[in-house]
């Protein structure tokens, strides 16, 4: 039985079908997460530190990175020295508050995961290439759009800022 709806509004997917996508993208990332953290050698809690290590686009000091993953300042202390010792991270004094340590993933740790990410990247740049530059304008808007709800969400502010895409 026909719906009543013209050809494109039935290939223009409802909000609904947008949040289910965006939710099945979620789902897919965390199960990414899985899989990245064991080849990278990493438990849960190593490589979800060194995932908002690398992303930030800020840097984090101790305790920060400790509520990120969701654990008390003991914790978080044993966790980083673990990262440090594994040569992971590495620990910094912050330049604007030299009483203050920041930490900041290894270049070899970049390395490798840019090195596990490559495949997954280069897959996402050949769906990418299927779209026009409008498009990829739009779907940027769009996942920047979905960032700040998230973080907004989650309750960072601090991390949502206008113009903050949160990449390194």
């Amino acid at each position: 039985m026909p719906d009543g709806r013209t050809g494109e509004e039935r290939e223009t997917p409802s909000p609904d079908e947008v949040s289910w996508a965006l939710h099945r993208l979620v789902v897919s990332a965390a199960a990414l997460d899985v899989t990245l953290g064991r080849r990278l050698d990493l438990g849960p809690s190593e490589y979800q530190a060194m995932k908002h290590l690398m992303t930030a686009g800020r840097p984090l000091g101790p305790v920060e990175l400790g509520a990120l993953v969701g654990l008390t300042s003991g914790s978080a202390t044993t966790l980083v020295d673990r990262l440090e010792r594994a040569g992971h991270l590495a620990r910094r004094r912050d330049p604007h508050d030299r009483r203050r340590l920041t930490l900041e993933p290894t270049p070899e740790a970049l390395r490798d995961a840019r090195r596990q990410l490559r495949p997954l990247e280069d897959s996402l740049n050949d769906v990418l290439a299927t779209y026009s530059t409008e498009e990829r304008r739009t779907i940027a808007r769009f996942l920047t759009d979905v960032v700040a709800a998230y973080r907004h969400f989650n309750g960072d502010t601090a991390a949502s800022r206008p113009g903050d895409s949160g990449s390194r």
